[in-house]
Parts: structure tokens; sequence; C-alpha cells
């Protein structure tokens, strides 16, 4: 038995390799396959982080596809390394996970009132299953420099485009503006203030 599950393998490359027939078989899962899947996903990108954070590399927008990397990496270099020294990388992992859940239910709910505003059908259940499960590009390189960049792209453009068209019914034109949109957002954000992530 692998430790992150057989069937975890085989959902990460149905994610990859073919996203709209994947959304259409999770028709009838409830909230909880979903969010295990982005438990693995996240727990693992939090300790390959760490990682790299502990050997020098900083979690910024430009490493990092998990706007949790970023805080939590911040919390550990602004509070933590200052106590507790490089032990403090031990607990960055927790932190990154607990502020992925954190933004995983707001963006869930985010999504939801943006989709139904644009006429999607469906249910909360809906946007859940497009967060969680959009998340599965970010384990190939989103704690890697640059690369980092083509991983998120990638998971938004499964969480905004793919999922809703498949889940809600969005039409294909609506959802080219909802992945537009934030992705101006999001570099116009970037451009104005430097970072995506204001905590300190």
């Amino acid at each position: 038995m692998y430790v992150i599950g057989d069937l975890m393998i085989k959902k990460f490359f149905e994610i990859l390799e073919e996203p709209r027939t994947f959304f259409e078989k999770t028709e009838k899962e409830g909230w909880k396959e979903p969010f295990i899947f982005f438990l693995k996903i996240t727990i693992m990108i939090a300790i390959l982080t760490s990682i790299i954070n502990y050997l020098g590399i900083e979690s910024t927008d430009f490493s990092s596809a998990y706007q949790a990397q970023i805080m939590g990496y911040r919390a550990i270099r602004n509070y933590f390394v200052p106590r507790y020294g490089p032990i403090a990388y031990f607990i960055e992992p927790f932190l990154i996970t607990i502020f992925a859940i954190l933004i995983l239910i707001c963006t869930t709910l985010f999504l939801h009132a943006i989709i139904k505003l644009a006429g999607g059908q469906g249910s909360f259940l809906n946007a859940w299953k497009s967060v969680c499960y959009g998340v599965a590009p970010c384990l190939l390189g989103g704690f890697i420099p640059y690369f980092s960049l083509f991983v998120g792209f990638w998971s938004l453009v499964i969480q905004l485009y793919i999922a809703p068209i498949v889940l809600y019914k969005l039409k294909e034109w609506k959802a080219i503006i909802l992945v537009s949109a934030m992705i101006t957002l999001t570099f116009i954000e970037l451009f104005l203030r430097g970072t995506t992530v204001n905590f300190y």
C-alpha cells in the first residue's frame, strides 16, 4: 500500500490528463473525498516548502503556487526563527496547512458566489470540489522558483475554467472571462503592492 494511497495517485493523474472527465465522475462525491485529496497534496507541498526555505530559498509570489506557503514562510521568518532558530522550520508545514485550509474555505465561498452570479447551476459543494481537486498541478513544482508560476496558472485554469464548466454547467465564454479576470487582478495586485499576500 502506498503512503499517499493508490486512489489518490489515480485521481492525481486523471486530473492532470483528463480534468473534464474526472470532474464528471465526481458528481456523487461528498465533501470528504475532495478535502482528503486537498490535504494530502497540501501537506506534501508544505513539507517540501519548509525544506527549500531552510535551504535559503524564500517563498514569494515567484516561488509559491499557494498563498499559504508565503504566509507560513513569513510567519516562520519573522516570528519563529528569531526565537527558536532553524528548528522553527519543523513548525512551518503545520502553519502552511492551517493557512491553506482557511484560504480553501474563503476561496470556495467566493468562487461559488461568483459562479452563481454568472449563471452557474449547482451547489456550494461544486466549488469545494473545484478548489480541492484543482490544486493537483501544484504538486509538480509549486515550491520551485518561477516554475511555480506555471503550475499555479495550470491550477487556476482547472479551478476557474474547466471545473465550473463541468460542475456548474457554466457557459464557456463566461468561464474564460472568470479566469481572465482573476489572473488580471492577481497581476494588478502584484504590480501595485509587490505581492499578492499582505501578511506580516
